[in-house]
């Protein structure tokens, strides 16, 4: 969700669990920013099939204001990642951020 009904700076822990599923993924993580307390831990966990560039993808994540605590690359269809909020987005809102693209999730019929 981007617009959270949170106030600024008020939680210690935000998760995207599969849910990192629209176009505006920029938009959903600076609004993780702005209602994680400095300090405040942001932990996602998406389908490994989705990314094309890991390593593009979290120096992305840490231009937006974000450190990488952890990465669990070991599960052959989940990727995990810790970050830690270390203040505002670093980049302006015009600059473009191509490692956020996440590759659409192909479900196979079983």
């Amino acid at each position: 969700m981007a617009q959270v009904p949170l106030e600024d700076e008020s939680v210690d822990v935000a998760v995207f669990c599969l849910s990192l599923m629209g176009t505006n993924i920029r938009d959903f993580l600076e609004e993780a920013n702005r209602v994680l307390k400095p300090g405040g831990l942001l932990k996602v966990a998406e389908v490994s099939s989705r990314f094309e560039d890991v390593r593009t993808f979290l120096g992305a994540v840490t231009k937006l204001g974000f450190k990488v605590i952890s990465k669990d690359l070991t599960n052959s269809h989940f990727f995990l990642f810790d970050f830690e909020k270390t203040g505002p987005p670093r980049v302006g809102r015009k600059a473009q951020l191509s490692g956020l693209k996440l590759q659409p999730c192909l479900y196979k019929r079983r």
